[in-house]
């Protein structure tokens, strides 16, 4: 068969394409097909457990992809496979290694916080003071802490500060100091244990952590008893007092003053230290009205001792002129470092206050009241006399009798003189009118005596003092309590003077009490002139005069005929 030879159709190929033909079918269809039995074919050597598929396989992966990682089976393998046949024998499972990185860090735990505690002293006497420091250290500061102290029966403790944070560096890192304070007081003698304190808070990490701990039990503090002989008691290390006066330029009476007292300590707080209140109002003199007690509490800068001060004000108001003497201020306290009682004073001070003497016009009181003076001046004239007696003769021993004469008789002329001169001083016109004036002020009504009153308060322009010396004024020639409200002194000058308008002298009263203590604008000087003529004194009494004036109004009868 004669064919054209570039049409020819080669059949040396054919058997070979066919076979890549089938090899192809045959792997799709492996590759698509579900491999159940394949995958749980037994292996022979080991009945029961399945057989993998062999390296190679199409569609198989390697068993390593690379160095270091787990072998991992084919999707077709991790399928459940059928339970074990024999007995409780485990299917064999191939164990995969683990990553070191797969596995989360637990975070590391902080430790719990340290205490420290540390006494200022260890031995003390009964209610003597002394510093308790807590120290609560940590390596992370502390998001919040608290403290209860226990009770106990022979120790008082108090918290004066805390908690204050406080750092340190060292070489292992850094330290938080959480610090508390206390003051302790014991309340009887003996070796005294001081209990443990119980702290609470929380860690300020990242899991929070809480954490409860005690205060070291063993500090023992040894305490004295009491001094008996040392009242009152008040053991201290050191004490002082100071004080001062304000508003003294021109003490009058019935003018208030301040004075202000203040006391520190070494080893007490300010509410431990005695007031001066009780040892001012004995006095007499004036009157004392407390303003203010202030106290303090605070630790030295080396942390050791505890200081206290004490500042109280007080307004005094004399009630009497002449000498004004504020006592000594003392306090007795025990000194624990010396260990001596010792007293601690500021001194006496004296004012001359402006205004009408005492009942002893400022004068010494007699030694013997009631009795004449006399019976001192005899015995010591006599006595006098005796002494001097004796040492002229030992000394006319020694002279010539016209020398002792002659000078005798210059010491007698001299003193003759001396008494002369001091008997024309007590005759002196002067003198005896004074005594006059005073009786004669004495006798006066009353209403002459408030008007007396009146014209010397007439020069003062200022209303302040203008009121003060009315009152002090009142006070001596009316009897009048010098203390008065104005409402109340209006009411009793408006009853000394009958003919006084009193509701006029409320009026002119209420004007100068705003003008005092309101600050409203008053016209003093009219104002003077209004209140003279309320009180301007008429020779007639004021009875008389009005029933004068009744008898002149009916006296005054209307005509009877008008309209002629």
């Amino acid at each position: 068969m004669n064919q054209d030879p570039g049409r020819r159709f080669d059949m040396s190929h054919v058997p070979t394409k066919i076979c890549s033909l089938l090899t192809a079918v045959a792997t799709l269809w492996l590759s698509c097909a579900p491999t159940p039995l394949l995958a749980q074919q037994s292996h022979p050597g080991y009945p029961g457990y399945p057989m993998p598929l062999p390296y190679g396989q199409p569609g198989q992966p390697q068993p390593y992809s690379g160095p270091g990682q787990p072998y991992m089976q084919p999707p077709q393998q991790r399928q459940p496979t059928s339970p074990p046949r024999f007995g409780a024998q485990q299917p064999w499972q191939q164990t995969l290694p683990t990553h070191p990185q797969s596995t989360p860090r637990a975070a590391p735990s902080t430790p719990a916080p340290k205490v420290d505690m540390r006494l200022s002293e260890s031995r003390v006497y009964v209610q003597q003071t002394l510093l308790l420091t807590l120290d609560i250290i940590s390596g992370n500061t502390l998001a919040n802490v608290e403290t209860k102290l226990p009770p106990s029966g022979s120790l008082v403790l108090t918290n004066l500060e805390g908690p204050t944070k406080l750092t340190r560096n060292l070489a292992t890192g850094r330290e938080f100091i959480h610090q508390f304070r206390y003051a302790v007081t014991p309340l009887k003698a003996g070796q005294l244990r001081v209990p443990a304190i119980t702290i609470e808070g929380v860690l300020a990490d990242a899991n929070n952590t809480s954490f409860k701990i005690d205060s070291p039990a063993d500090r023992v503090i040894e305490v004295l008893p009491i001094n008996p002989a040392v009242q009152p008691w008040l053991p201290l290390f050191g004490l002082s007092i100071q004080s001062y006066i304000q508003g003294t330029e021109r003490p009058e009476v019935g003018k208030p003053f301040r004075v202000v007292v203040d006391t520190s300590a070494v080893g007490a707080t300010g509410g431990q230290l005695p007031s001066f209140a009780e040892r001012l109002q004995n006095s007499s003199g004036f009157n004392v009205y407390r303003e203010e007690s202030r106290t303090e509490g605070s630790v030295s800068s080396d942390g050791r001792f505890l200081l206290g001060r004490r500042t109280e004000s007080f307004t005094l108001v004399p009630q009497q002129g002449g000498k004004l003497l504020i006592p000594e201020l003392q306090i007795s306290w025990w000194n624990a470092t010396t260990g001596q009682a010792e007293v601690e004073r500021f001194p006496m001070r004296q004012l001359i206050v402006k205004g009408e003497a005492g009942s002893t016009n400022g004068a010494i009181p007699d030694l013997f009241p009631g009795a004449s003076s006399l019976l001192l001046w005899v015995p010591l004239t006599g006595l006098f006399s005796l002494t001097i007696g004796f040492w002229v003769l030992a000394w006319l021993r020694k002279k010539r009798f016209a020398q002792v004469v002659e000078e005798e008789v210059v010491a007698v002329t001299r003193f003759s003189v001396r008494q002369f001169r001091e008997f024309l001083a007590w005759l002196a016109p002067i003198r005896r009118l004074q005594k006059v004036r005073q009786i004669f002020v004495r006798t006066l009504p009353r209403r002459f005596k408030l008007w007396f009153c009146i014209k010397v308060v007439e020069g003062e322009s200022d209303p302040e003092t203008w009121s003060y010396m009315l009152k002090f004024l009142s006070n001596k020639h009316l009897q009048f309590p010098p203390q008065l409200p104005l409402q109340e002194l209006g009411e009793r000058l408006a009853g000394v003077h009958t003919g006084a308008d009193r509701m006029q002298m409320q009026v002119l009263m209420g004007e100068l009490d705003r003008r005092l203590y309101a600050e409203e604008k008053l016209d003093f000087a009219a104002w003077k002139r209004r209140f003279r003529a309320q009180l301007r004194p008429t020779l007639l009494p004021v009875h008389w005069k009005a029933l004068h004036s009744r008898q002149r109004k009916i006296g005054r009868l209307p005509r009877l005929n008008p309209e002629f």
